[in-house]
């Protein structure tokens, strides 16, 4: 710690002893000093701030919206989707325990609507009419619910004929590598 603090001294004289000769130093302390000598060149240069108008955003909270006749429904969203993820929670289990063509399409169902839930925020947060117009968040929406009919309707095909969705994972998980 000493030799840190010499070898800082020791390139921090030249500073206050030049800045000394201008006369901007009036401390004892060279750590002052320097501050001091630091504080006046900034001081000295410092260019005028020009502040630019900034234009407003303001947002309002959804009970607020929904309080205005707004027809706002994110709270009960929010809930349901938390709903449907603490249900995948005890479905996925349940489905590996005991599979049955039930079991996988309440899986497959709660599944399909989560995600399209997400993506449907997601979709909607981040293709807005502001960025894209008013023409690409339309049809992003169309896509993302026609890709939610083609999986559950692929899922339901692949539980009816086939063996379902918690057999095929079994299976996979039980693929040996060749040796």
């Amino acid at each position: 710690m000493a030799s840190i603090l010499a070898t800082t001294l020791r390139y921090s004289r030249p500073l206050v002893a030049s800045a000394a000769r201008f006369g901007t130093i009036t401390s004892v302390s060279p750590f002052s000093q320097l501050a001091a000598a630091s504080r006046q060149t900034v001081l000295t240069a410092a260019k005028p701030i020009t502040l630019v108008p900034v234009k407003q955003i303001t947002t309002s909270s959804v009970k607020k919206a929904s309080a205005a006749g707004g027809s706002h429904h994110h709270d009960k969203l929010w809930l349901f989707e938390r709903v449907l993820s603490l249900g995948l929670l005890g479905l996925l289990p349940v489905a590996f325990i005991h599979p049955s063509p039930i079991g996988d399409t309440i899986l497959a169902s709660v599944m399909v609507v989560h995600t399209y839930i997400g993506f449907k925020s997601i979709v909607t947060d981040y293709v807005r009419p502001v960025v894209f117009g008013t023409v690409i968040p339309p049809i992003a929406q169309g896509l993302l619910l026609l890709l939610t009919i083609a999986t559950a309707a692929g899922l339901i095909q692949f539980i009816r004929n086939d063996i379902g969705i918690a057999n095929a994972i079994k299976r996979a998980w039980a693929i040996k590598p060749a040796q």
